[in-house]
């Protein structure tokens, strides 16, 4: 326990409150070892979504996209022809990505999603264009619905922004097939997400991370769905961050927090 106690005297991690469900006083304990404020919202399939945690009182609060914007990017790419294919190779753009050196090389779709290369969503957004993106950014109903005057910067620059239920929805109709485009579009963008979860289970999933340049906090996301074949459970994770944070780590809290649920769903499960 001493991770978390330590965590709530440096204000990290807000305890949960008396009346917190077990899987919310779990939630409070995985921030407070992870040691950055967040939120935890999921949807299990057919039924409404649930606000498990908030410790940083996102919910309700729009907050810039960040990569997690890059899903909507891939579906519109594809639909629109701005890219020919998930296994067209978009070159590098040039630029120096010091801290991301696995940006700076060629790559298709899925390695791209997977690496969250700006390098390729740039290209791929000024492929698009602004105006046809903005058209889709309200045709698919996401977010606030507007974007900036750069297609380019659409995910950074401030104007569009996504509230964490508005993010919860859009993933969750990703995961169901409720969007206007076509099947194969879905079936590539869902390919791309694809990640490995190592518990018998489909995992499809997104970080996103924005940190302001003047120094206020930031927003770190991981967004998603979990395919158990009988169920699946659609998710948004969201951490406050007034550092960097190790991307790996937020998806290892994110996984963990899955985990939890899982044991909840076990323990509610009618038995036979």
């Amino acid at each position: 326990m001493l991770p978390l106690f330590f965590a709530l005297a440096c204000g990290h991690v807000q305890a949960a409150p008396p009346h917190a469900t077990p899987a919310a006083a779990e939630a409070a304990r995985r921030f407070a070892e992870y040691g950055h404020a967040g939120a935890w919202l999921v949807q299990r399939d057919g039924e409404p979504a649930r606000l498990v945690y908030d410790g940083a009182a996102f919910d309700a609060k729009p907050q810039l996209p960040a990569s997690t914007f890059k899903v909507l990017l891939a579906l519109v790419a594809l639909e629109t022809g701005a890219l020919r294919s998930a296994d067209e190779v978009i070159p590098w753009d040039g630029h120096t990505y010091a801290a991301f050196p696995e940006w700076k090389t060629d790559m298709a779709l899925r390695q791209a999603m997977q690496t969250s290369s700006e390098s390729y969503f740039r290209i791929v957004a000024a492929r698009i264009g602004r105006a046809r993106l903005a058209d889709w950014v309200q045709r698919l109903d996401y977010g606030n619905g507007r974007i900036g005057p750069s297609a380019a910067r659409a995910w950074h620059d401030g104007v569009l922004t996504v509230t964490l239920r508005q993010q919860l929805a859009f993933i969750d109709r990703v995961r169901r097939g409720d969007l206007p485009v076509s099947r194969a579009t879905l079936a590539a963008v869902k390919a791309a997400m694809r990640d490995a979860d190592g518990r018998g289970r489909s995992l499809y999933a997104k970080t996103g991370t924005h940190l302001p340049d003047d120094g206020s906090p930031g927003i770190g996301w991981w967004i998603g769905w979990e395919d158990a074949g009988a169920h699946a459970t659609s998710f948004v994770l969201a951490v406050e961050l007034k550092r960097g944070d190790v991307r790996s780590k937020r998806v290892a809290l994110g996984k963990r927090l899955l985990a939890a649920e899982d044991r909840a769903e076990d323990r509610t499960a009618p038995r036979r």
